[in-house]
């Protein structure tokens, strides 16, 4: 690693050098280097200019673009040179003797030397270089990785890991969250007492078995993009009231584009009002700055996550289910919510120096939701900030991966990471299978088993009738064995509710995740949701003939699954429609009914074999669907408008 200040002493003589052009142009470099690691620890990356940085370093700013295209090509390169240099010796060093604890500890603690050796280096790798964006994120990703690798070599045993991949990613992302924070205030002195007490954290979840991480599930499909909304040019009728959240609704929808594609500081006021497709007084009339436009953002993503958390948390009674109904909660709302997910776990500290109090206050809110259930005498303290972190590296990681709509399957792992600390990993385990599965986990062939069983299970009641429907029977056809059914599902009635419960749940989170992402605008928010409603009912259409069966048994649990997830989304969406736009005065009641002219319809496409045309049916379903809640006029507008800007 680099100093933080290039040194006077160390500048090319004046005149004719004996020097190359490659060795100078390698000190340039340096210099170079040296120049960013001390300017953007002092002002940030949106602050410093080219010819601030060439006049740190001591050369022209044609020197400068004879190396470097611009200050983000300088910047990568310098963050490159930094990890370089110490990642090399930590791969390298040998892994240590004795418990797990002393060898997490032995990693940990050659981290944080390197860290206090170079703090304006390790600045740059794990603070300042986010906010180039994407790219910048990309190396503070790598750090996390690299990490990650030095802590499994460290935690297996004769070729055997003794922690899980979640446990893994856990602990590095914390880490480095612990050590961002540390390099942020300038306090280095804690981090060595830090690093045993990560170490004595990841102990924790030494088992010999760990918990496999669930796969890539490639049938969950990301959300399709929004329908484009354009609003008529020169004068219009449109209420004031609307164009209003029109417009914000854009200018919120390019805060998650820009920050996504380019990352938000480097991105100027004039990148973002074209993203949004807007008139710069337009955007004005909103917003005094693109900071604040950020501002407004986040929040809105922040607290809808953090409602969503603390709704589900409230009602428990005891800590482990309280965990449970806050991870599942905000993974629910994530994987509805692909674009805020994005924003929230990967590109938010894209926004640099701006962004960092309402990134921290965010954090802070979640650790505060997490202490109870991490309290204790021999606890770190640390460790409510290390957790919130850690999990939220895990979450990011699958985002990252494309994988937000499975983000619910992360469940069980969460729960696991967040109550092991207090009540062992063993009673952990079971509370987390317990949440999720009700009972134990499924191994990755009870729950291949499980799918098929499913599967087979709604094509055959699909063919003969639930009534003519035999557990034993469909089992034999799957090639599955009869005990391992019977272990899976108690009989016909259990796995029917069973597969309809999963297949719901999905309908209401794609349903709800396609309402939000449109909801400044709530008549076309319900038109996409309805549109991906049918989509997934067009994809299962045997499971989806389940949930018009006229079997009694089988109306008895549909009628319990349907309260339950109608009130799950409503929930979702009932803050979103503002009381003057929608003209249904009980609108819970009217979603029953309108519920029940989509089943209605569902019923005769599956007794003629049509699920799988359902979508066609969508200007006619919209209309009625739309009609109680807004007005024949807007039910129309957005017929129109979908009819000219089809998102499929």
């Amino acid at each position: 690693m680099a100093t933080a200040r290039p040194s006077p002493s160390r500048r090319l003589p004046r005149g004719r050098s004996a020097l190359d052009a490659q060795e100078i142009a390698g000190h340039h470099r340096r210099r170079l280097h040296e120049a960013v690691i001390a300017l953007l620890g002092e002002q940030g990356y949106g602050a410093t200019t080219v010819q601030e940085l060439a006049s740190q370093a001591g050369v022209s700013t044609k020197d400068f673009y004879e190396l470097f295209a611009g200050k983000q090509q300088l910047v990568l390169d310098a963050c490159d040179a930094v990890i370089q240099d110490a990642c090399v010796p930590l791969r390298t060093r040998p892994v240590a003797e004795g418990d797990l604890r002393a060898a997490l500890a032995a990693v940990l603690t050659a981290v944080v030397d390197v860290v206090v050796a170079e703090p304006a280096a390790a600045r740059l790798a794990v603070v300042d270089i986010v906010a180039v964006g994407p790219q910048g994120i990309a190396r503070r990703r790598s750090l996390s990785s690299g990490l990650h690798d030095l802590l499994r070599r460290a935690a297996t045993v004769e070729g055997v890991p003794v922690l899980s991949e979640a446990a893994l990613t856990v602990l590095a992302g914390g880490t480095l969250q612990v050590l961002d924070g540390h390099l942020r205030a300038g306090k280095l002195r804690p981090l060595r007492g830090a690093a045993q007490e990560l170490a004595a954290w990841g102990a924790m979840y030494e088992t010999g078995k760990p918990r496999a991480l669930p796969a890539r599930d490639p049938s969950l499909e990301a959300p399709a993009a929004p329908l484009e909304r354009t609003l008529p040019r020169g004068r219009h009728s449109l209420p004031p009231g609307f164009v209003r959240r029109y417009q914000r609704t854009r200018i919120l929808e390019a805060v998650l584009q820009v920050s996504a594609e380019t990352g938000f500081e480097a991105t100027s006021v004039k990148d973002l009002i074209a993203a949004a497709g807007l008139s710069p007084q337009a955007f004005y009339d909103t917003f005094a700055s693109k900071d604040e436009a950020w501002a407004a953002a986040f929040e809105e993503s922040f607290s809808q996550l953090y409602l969503a958390a603390w709704r589900a948390a409230s009602p428990q009674d005891d800590r482990a289910t309280q965990v449970g109904a806050t991870v599942a909660a905000c993974l629910r709302y994530l994987a509805s919510e692909p674009g805020r997910a994005r924003l929230l776990l990967v590109d938010a500290p894209s926004a640099g120096r701006i962004g960092a109090p309402a990134i921290d206050e965010a954090l802070r809110g979640f650790e505060h939701l997490i202490a109870p259930a991490l309290s204790g005498p021999d606890l770190p303290k640390l460790l409510p900030a290390a957790m919130v972190g850690g999990l939220a590296e895990l979450v990011a990681s699958w985002v990252l991966e494309g994988r937000t709509a499975q983000l619910p399957d992360l469940t069980a792992a969460v729960i696991e990471m967040i109550l092991t600390p207090t009540l062992g990993l063993e009673r952990a385990v079971r509370a987390a299978n317990a949440a999720v599965y009700g009972g134990g986990a499924p191994t990755a062939a009870e729950q291949d088993d499980r799918h098929r069983l499913i599967d087979a299970f709604a094509e055959a009641v699909a063919r003969d009738g639930l009534r003519a429907t035999r557990l034993a029977d469909v089992a034999q056809e799957a090639g599955i064995e009869l005990d391992v059914a019977n272990a899976l599902f108690d009989d016909e009635l259990d796995i029917a509710t069973k597969a309809l419960d999963a297949w719901a749940g999905q309908l209401v989170i794609i349903a709800a995740g396609a309402f939000l992402s449109s909801a400044g605008d709530p008549p076309l928010a319900a038109h996409r949701a309805l549109e991906a409603a049918l989509w997934h009912i067009a994809r299962t259409p045997a499971v989806a003939a389940l949930a018009v069966s006229d079997d009694p048994e089988l109306s008895r649990a549909t009628s319990v699954l349907r309260a339950r997830y109608i009130a799950l989304f409503f929930q979702l969406i009932a803050g979103q429609v503002p009381v003057a736009e929608q003209r249904a005065p009980q609108p819970l009641a009217a979603l029953e009914l309108v519920l029940d002219g989509i089943l209605a319809t569902l019923r005769r496409f599956a007794e003629e074999h049509h699920v799988a045309e359902l979508p066609g049916q969508l200007p006619t379903l919209s209309l009625q669907c739309l009609t109680p809640f807004f007005g024949a006029d807007e039910a129309r507008r957005v017929a129109a408008l979908a009819a000219t800007s089809p998102s499929r």
